[in-house]
């Protein structure tokens, strides 16, 4: 008889993430999975397990995330963002958020470079020594360390589940280089001024560019070439055209959120940062829940749900209350 155990022992997990692998196993099971995708499935949770070991937030959410990821590896093409959302009772971010978590994290586990993945080096050493100087002056100028800490904890405050890494970066660039301080200026501002001459020319460069960057939410309009994607900014209701290495994975129509930075044509962007796709089938999903909250929200605090300012200023807050549910 076929062994069909997935060969990667699950001792390794603590109680709450064999939670999850047996919530993976048990709906498999209810929906009739062959013994080899069941093996497949925990395989990539004990791998997964073992590179990071992080599994804190919703464990629906990261049980539907694995079950997309086996989905996407064996073809299974019902098996998307929105039928598992309303499945597991998660969000389509939360599943989109934590499958592409575990696609780097295997990746990286097998050494591999990210060929699917559209973005390019933003954070390349120069950039990371320099991005690491404006956050160590934020923390030690007296001006700027306890209004960063401030706004850091509004943001985050002490709710679980706790943001990944790369949404943490994504905070600190919205608090430090995207929002606008009532003197009309932004933090990154008063540092490149503060620091004028001691800067290499590379990391100024970065600093310009991530100061002139864009974060927002897209719409896949076209597949342009493998390198050029045409995209509809949903904030600023424009179009840009974006540069990847190749298109790979992402469709037309698809949701994309991420920032954008000016690449080296000008009149062109190429991605930065953090980068979630969402299938067309979840965009009305989102589209829906984003209008509900921002709605809600604005009633709440006596904004203007439609105004743009209004939108930037907590489209953050609402990616963090979204990857939660």
């Amino acid at each position: 008889m076929k062994d069909y155990t997935s060969g990667y022992s699950r001792d390794i997990l603590l109680k709450p993430q064999e939670e999850v692998l047996n919530q993976i196993i048990s709906w498999l099971r209810r929906h009739s999975f062959s013994p080899e995708d069941i093996a497949k499935a925990e395989e990539i949770w004990v791998r997964y397990i073992k590179k990071s070991g992080n599994y804190r937030a919703n464990s629906r959410t990261w049980a539907a995330a694995v079950i997309y990821f086996l989905g996407k590896i064996r073809g299974h093409k019902w098996l998307n963002q929105t039928f598992l959302a309303k499945s597991f009772s998660v969000s389509p971010g939360g599943i989109s958020q934590r499958w592409q978590q575990i696609q780097r994290a295997l990746q990286e586990a097998e050494g591999r470079e990210r060929t699917e993945d559209v973005t390019e080096g933003f954070f390349t050493p120069v950039a990371a020594e320099v991005f690491r100087k404006l956050m160590n002056y934020t923390q030690t100028s007296d001006k700027w360390k306890n209004f960063v800490g401030d706004i850091f904890f509004q943001f985050v405050g002490v709710e679980t589940p706790p943001l990944p890494i790369d949404l943490i970066i994504e905070l600190l660039i919205f608090i430090t280089c995207d929002r606008t301080l009532p003197e009309g200026k932004k933090i990154i501002d008063y540092f490149i001024a503060e620091n004028a001459g001691k800067l290499q020319p590379e990391e100024e460069e970065f600093l310009q560019t991530i100061k002139a960057s864009r974060f927002s939410v897209f719409k896949v309009e076209a597949i342009l070439e493998r390198s050029r994607l045409l995209l509809a900014d949903y904030y600023r209701e424009n179009e840009v055209e974006v540069q990847v290495r190749e298109s790979g994975h992402i469709e037309q129509g698809d949701i994309i959120m991420s920032r954008i930075v000016p690449a080296e044509k000008e009149g062109l962007w190429r991605f930065g940062g953090n980068l979630v796709t969402l299938r067309p089938s979840a965009a009305k999903e989102l589209s829906d829940l984003a209008g509900k909250w921002f709605w809600e929200y604005s009633v709440a605090n006596k904004g203007w749900a439609t105004g743009e300012s209004f939108i930037q200023e907590n489209s953050f807050r609402f990616w963090r209350w979204l990857i939660g549910h």
